[in-house]
């Protein structure tokens, strides 16, 4: 499966720049790890990057419909765990309404990102992707209108998820000129988008760390 413009071939390691940058994914896990180990959904949140990382190296090593499948399984147990927690601790719903909403988003992704990859080519698989940033923007300029106080991680990781869709988009564009592609940025760039994420909700929710020397 030629997914990325670095794989030319179907041995193991054929995408050695798209594989090893997923280490970036491990390294933000080990840092939230460290920093959040002691505040509630820490752990989780530090174990579904890693999930992450593991997913997205088998499907640059060993690409199948089967490691495509755990690559985007990782991340939507992300996205859900990620928009639950902020539908019920900050905006404050009920659970059902934010359990609801959660699930429902990743159905509402697919939908409208099929519309958009059929309408617009160039965009390909990453209109997916398009149709999460445009939430996470109304969800940021929801909470500039709704709410006083709120850090901007959210809008640090938003305007980052910009810049590595784009490198998404153009992997494949410009591979005649540029053979090992623009995915690697992808990885690299969507780790930190991972890591402003979770410091953004463990910084909006009301969480106490079980060692009060610990800084957010």
């Amino acid at each position: 499966m030629y997914y990325y413009c670095e794989r030319t071939a179907a041995d193991i390691f054929s995408e050695p720049l798209n594989s090893i940058t997923n280490l970036a994914f491990i390294l933000i896990s080990y840092l939230i790890f460290k920093k959040y180990k002691n505040y509630d959904y820490g752990l989780i949140f530090s174990g579904l990057i890693f999930c992450i990382g593991i997913g997205s190296f088998l499907l640059h090593t060993i690409p199948s419909k089967i490691t495509a499948l755990v690559d985007v399984m990782f991340i939507l147990f992300f996205i859900i765990f990620f928009l639950y927690l902020l539908y019920r601790e900050v905006l404050k719903l009920t659970i059902m309404y934010a359990l609801f909403l959660s699930l429902a988003s990743p159905i509402f992704y697919y939908y409208l990102g099929s519309s958009l990859k059929e309408n617009i080519l160039l965009v390909g698989d990453s209109s997916f992707y398009i149709v999460i940033l445009l939430h996470l923007n109304l969800i940021y300029f929801y909470l500039l209108v709704k709410k006083e106080n709120f850090n901007n991680y959210i809008l640090f990781a938003g305007i980052i998820f910009l810049i590595s869709i784009f490198f998404r988009i153009i992997d494949k564009v410009y591979c005649d000129i540029n053979l090992y592609g623009t995915h690697f940025l992808w990885h690299i760039l969507n780790s930190l988008v991972l890591f402003y994420l979770v410091k953004f909700i463990i910084s909006n929710l009301s969480f106490h760390p079980k060692n009060t020397n610990q800084v957010l």
